[in-house]
């Protein structure tokens, strides 16, 4: 039986405490699943590429290689970067075999519980509305209906008003927080649907939202993110264990 190995990939940042917390992170996740060989890529930045981690897979003795991006959605780095570095690398290790397995907030609903625990209690009379802010766009339908569903999931679990709003597209996420009828809102909860607190991003959205809805007649407040909680390391490490023994044991 070849050997398997486990290839996580990270999106990468320009700041190395941002990379180390990724490689903490990781270190988190493999220590669920030691019985693998298990390397760490990023997609940016000066760190380990893709064909460096899998040239240190193949070192030792690797042949079956599970690739894990540590990304939320099919957006253009699952959907584009990922698979094109493996195919360049597929020309020339033919022996090698691959198998790219589905971002975080697509593989299971394991991310709802943390979603769920940042959402403030409020009493029976509050009208409250959560408002989730994703990185994506209408260019990638998938990401559009799975946040629906996870939108409709919280609704049932909290009993609360769940939307969302993408950083970028056609109608921003402030765009759709401005059309809000603040008046039927006592409360807006904003939760930035984010890996990392302290990615770029997030503190984007830090600073913006205040800008638009300070001038608003609204009472809001901003959530952590996922903040790479460690229930989502012991959720990767499932779903890899799962995808893993369907591929070897059928």
């Amino acid at each position: 039986m070849a050997k398997t190995g486990i290839l996580f990939v990270a999106h990468g940042s320009r700041s190395p405490e941002n990379n180390q917390a990724m490689k903490n992170f990781v270190k988190e996740i493999a220590s669920e699943v030691p019985c693998y060989k298990q390397k760490l890529a990023f997609l940016e930045g000066n760190e380990k590429t893709i064909a460096d981690g899998v040239c240190d897979l193949k070192e030792a003795g690797v042949k079956r290689i599970f690739v894990a991006p540590l990304l939320l959605f099919t957006g253009v780095h699952v959907d584009q970067d990922i698979p094109r570095a493996i195919d360049a690398i597929k020309q020339n290790e033919t022996e090698l075999t691959f198998q790219i397995l589905p971002p975080l907030a697509e593989a299971n609903d394991g991310l709802l519980s943390i979603l769920e625990s940042r959402i403030p209690q409020a009493n029976s009379k509050e009208r409250m509305v959560v408002f989730l802010v994703v990185h994506g766009s209408l260019k990638y339908p998938a990401i559009v209906q799975r946040m629906h569903e996870i939108t409709e999931k919280l609704i049932q679990q909290t009993k609360k008003q769940v939307e969302f709003g993408f950083l970028h597209d056609e109608e921003t996420y402030l765009e759709k927080l401005v059309q809000m009828d603040f008046s039927k809102i006592d409360r807006l909860v904003i939760c930035p649907f984010f890996l990392m607190e302290s990615s770029f991003l997030v503190g984007k959205i830090r600073r913006e939202v205040p800008k638009v809805l300070d001038t608003q007649s609204v009472n809001y407040e901003i959530t952590k993110s996922l903040a790479l909680d460690s229930r989502i390391a012991k959720g990767i490490s499932s779903e890899i264990r799962k995808e893993i023994e369907n591929e070897l044991f059928g």
